[in-house]
């Protein structure tokens, strides 16, 4: 009997978070998606990686690694305000991350479902809680999803002289 009610309530609950997310790889930890620009906003400065160089890819494959396993949405968003800090403030480094459509981080949140570019703050406002915000066109995504560690990207950059702190 309990065999069973696992059999049946296990499709069920799957499906069921499936109908809530609109999204059938809810479940898939994977996160592996191509940017088509990465910028690197470096305490004042910008910083473009050029596509395919090797800090490019570099830096894809350790933003897609960090997304990828284990992630927690959080109610936390990113306000215009932030934004506009973020891209030009003297004590900030942040990586932003532009993608040509819309792209899904899989989880079993509706929230951030679609978002065509990634905030990623590496020093300054919510860098405590490795965040990770999210954009759709000029509009922010609702909340954001909160990772175990962001550090091997701020050590690529500081160890790539692309970005350190002084």
């Amino acid at each position: 009997m309990a065999g069973m009610a696992v059999i049946v309530l296990a499709p069920l609950i799957y499906l069921i978070i499936a109908l809530n997310t609109g999204d059938l790889l809810w479940i898939s930890p994977v996160f592996n998606y191509q940017p088509q620009t990465i910028t690197i906003h470096c305490f004042g400065e910008n910083v473009y990686l050029e596509y395919n160089s090797t800090e490019f890819d570099t830096m894809v494959e350790l933003v897609n690694d960090s997304l990828t396993g284990r992630k927690r949405w959080d109610s936390i968003s990113l306000s215009d305000a932030t934004y506009q800090d973020y891209q030009s403030h003297p004590q900030m480094m942040v990586v932003e991350l532009t993608y040509p459509e819309p792209i899904r981080v899989h989880s079993r949140y509706k929230f951030f479902s679609n978002v065509d570019r990634l905030i990623i703050p590496l020093v300054g406002r919510h860098t405590q809680s490795n965040a990770i915000f999210g954009r759709l066109n000029e509009y922010p995504a609702a909340g954001s999803f909160h990772v175990d560690d962001l550090s091997p990207l701020k050590n690529f950059l500081a160890e790539s002289n692309l970005c350190a702190e002084s």
